[in-house]
Parts: C-alpha cells; sequence; structure tokens
C-alpha cells in the first residue's frame, strides 16, 4: 500500500511541477498580454462605480466611458510628468546625494577601525553598488526606446481592453456567471464579493500611501533634506508594494539624509521611516489582508516576492489582489457546490412522509 501512496504522491508532485512549467512557459510568451489584462482587470473593478455613477445621472455609458478615460489619461500624464519633469530632471543631485552617501559610510566604517577584512569588504560592496548603479543607468538609457516600445505596447493593450469592461451593459458578467459551475444568482454574489474587496484593498491603500508620504514632508523639511519631492514620490508609490515596499521608500530618504545632512541625520530619518512604516503600513496591511482580502501576511509576502520576480513593479503591486481574486472565486464556489449538493437536513419531510397519522 505505501508504494502505491507513494506512487501518487509522485504523480501529483510530477503533474502539479509541469504545470508550474507550462505556465512559466505561457506567461513569459503571453506576457506582453497577460499583464495589461490584468491591469485592465484591477482598474476597471476600481473604476466601475464611477461609471455606473454617470450612467445612473443620465449620461450614456458610451459618454461615461469617454469621460472616464479622458480622466485617466490626464492622471497618467500628470503622473509622467511628474515623473519627467520632477525625478528626472534632478537625476544629477540624485547621483550626487548617492555617491556622496557612499563616501560617508565608506568614511564611517573606517572611524569604526574594524578589521581590515571586513573594511575591505564593506568597501568593496559599496564600490560595486556604485559601478552596477552607474552601469545600470546608462543601460536604461541605452535601452530606452524597445522599452518605451514595449510599454507603449501594454499601455495600448490595457486601454483596449479597459474601454470594453468599462463599457460592458453586463454582457461579460452574464458570460462569466454562466460559466462558474455554480446558480446564476450565487456567481453574482460571488464577483460582487470580490469586487468589494479589491476595492476596499486599494482604498485602504491608497490611504496609507497618502499619509507616509505627508508624514515623510516634515521630518525632510525639519532636518534641511534635499530633494523633497523625490523623496514623497518615491515613498507613496512604494507604499503600493505590500509588506516590504514602504521599506524601500524609507531607505531611499535614508540614503539622502545620510548624504546631504551627514550620519546624525540619516539616523534620525532611519528612526522615523521605521517607526512610519511600523506603525502606520505593516498593521493596517494586515488588517486589510486578514479582513478584505482573506490572506495571510506570509502567504502576500511570498506572492509579492514572486510577482517581483517575473514581472517587476507591477507584478509585485498586483500579486496580492490577484492571488486574494483566485482564492476567493474558487473558494466561493467550493462552498457553493457544497451547500448545493448537501442534502436537506431543516427537518423537512422527505418526498416518501405523508406528514399525517
Amino acid at each position: 500500500m505505501w508504494i502505491w501512496r507513494w506512487g501518487i504522491r509522485s504523480w501529483l508532485f510530477l503533474g502539479l511541477f509541469g504545470a508550474v512549467v507550462v505556465a512559466g512557459m505561457v506567461y513569459s510568451k503571453a506576457h506582453q498580454v497577460i499583464l495589461p489584462l490584468i491591469v485592465a482587470l484591477i482598474i476597471g473593478i476600481l473604476l466601475q462605480p464611477f461609471v455606473d455613477w454617470q450612467v445612473r445621472h443620465h449620461f450614456p455609458r458610451w459618454a461615461a466611458v469617454v469621460v472616464t478615460m479622458i480622466l485617466i489619461v490626464g492622471v497618467l500624464a500628470g503622473v509622467v510628468t511628474v515623473i519627467i519633469y520632477g525625478v528626472s530632471s534632478q537625476a544629477g543631485s540624485i547621483g550626487k546625494q548617492v555617491k556622496d552617501g557612499a563616501e560617508r559610510i565608506k568614511d564611517w566604517v573606517d572611524d569604526l577601525k574594524v578589521t581590515d577584512s571586513v573594511s575591505d569588504w564593506i568597501h568593496g560592496t559599496i564600490q560595486e553598488a556604485w559601478e552596477h548603479a552607474n552601469t545600470g543607468l546608462i543601460g536604461i538609457i541605452s535601452k530606452s526606446v524597445p522599452g518605451i516600445a514595449s510599454f507603449a505596447i501594454g499601455l495600448f493593450i490595457a486601454f483596449f481592453f479597459l474601454i470594453f469592461l468599462l463599457g460592458d451593459d453586463g454582457t461579460i458578467k452574464e458570460w462569466v456567471t454562466d460559466h462558474m459551475g455554480v446558480e446564476k444568482d450565487q456567481a453574482g454574489i460571488i464577483l460582487e464579493g470580490v469586487n468589494t474587496a479589491i476595492r476596499g484593498y486599494f482604498r485602504g491603500t491608497t490611504i496609507i500611501a497618502t499619509v507616509d508620504a505627508i508624514l515623510f514632508i516634515p521630518i525632510t523639511l525639519i532636518l534641511g533634506v534635499p530633494l523633497v519631492g523625490p523623496i514623497v514620490l518615491v515613498t507613496f508609490v512604494t507604499c503600493y508594494i505590500p509588506s516590504f515596499g514602504g521599506y524601500i521608500g524609507g531607505a531611499f530618504a535614508v540614503f539622502i539624509a545620510l548624504a546631504a545632512k551627514g550620519l546624525g541625520a540619516g539616523l534620525v530619518m532611519l528612526v522615523y521611516a521605521i517607526l512610519v512604516h511600523t506603525i502606520m503600513q505593516n498593521p493596517i496591511q494586515a488588517v486589510a489582508y486578514g479582513k478584505t482580502l482573506k490572506l495571510h501576511p506570509l502567504l502576500a509576502l511570498l506572492v509579492t516576492l514572486l510577482g517581483a520576480v517575473f514581472a517587476g513593479i507591477a507584478g509585485a503591486i498586483l500579486a496580492v489582489p490577484v492571488t486574494a481574486i483566485v482564492l476567493k472565486v474558487t473558494g466561493d464556489i467550493r462552498q457553493a457546490r457544497e451547500v448545493a449538493e448537501a442534502p436537506a437536513s431543516d427537518g423537512s419531510p422527505g418526498p416518501g412522509d405523508s406528514g399525517g397519522t
């Protein structure tokens, strides 16, 4: 019997491994379609109430979609403008501050009187990181044209999908509910629960990101740290990366403070960043994972790392909500089927009972 059991387990493991390999191959070939589709789906879930609100106020649906898409283009153009003219225009200052920070760390290590081997290792690590940063910047610039082309293609595909999702009059939802394998009314309830959870998650994350970014403004002004705009922007964007994203923005602020104002300012910024993200972001995100998305924080961290590996920053941001959608839909469908297949246990008479004496 044990040979039989282990044989079945081995085949199950091979099947699971094969499914993962096939999924990876499919994603590597079709990621330029899959990722925009996921982005469009999430944005469609978030903006559908706004379109419905316009329709309820006697806007034609096509006009509501046009207004919504114009707003999206405006917001996207604003973000790109801030990045290009806000951050890129200060790229030289940022690079200088980072280089000065590396030099200060080297001097600080020398003052600690550590052993030569440790000092050489730290110096070599800092130098290597700085060279990689410069090389990476040159590589990004040299590859900017194909990168922009790929981004433009993905953006066009996402916009195309989003127009269909927002302009849908119920046909897509009806098709999905018809193919979920449960009663149509129950399928509609499941989809509405998914929409509510995703909207609640991103609403909470946006509030956290806004508060975190605002909280970094006074400390940077008090310490006299330069590049306040880039620090606030990086802090806001990285807060959308679950679990550890806030610490990335905090590390950026700490490094700029260390480079510009010295070790004391760097330590103050470090303590402040830890307090802000430990008190503000982590507990609230844990509640969001547990109550809104029904995800354990450890699972959220794991899928975030996997999303970052396979799809970069976009994957890190979208991994948690996509995982939540998959788990919630499959779990609710399984529960609905179990309820539908369970025998009646409410005490009502069976078909053979007359109910009389």
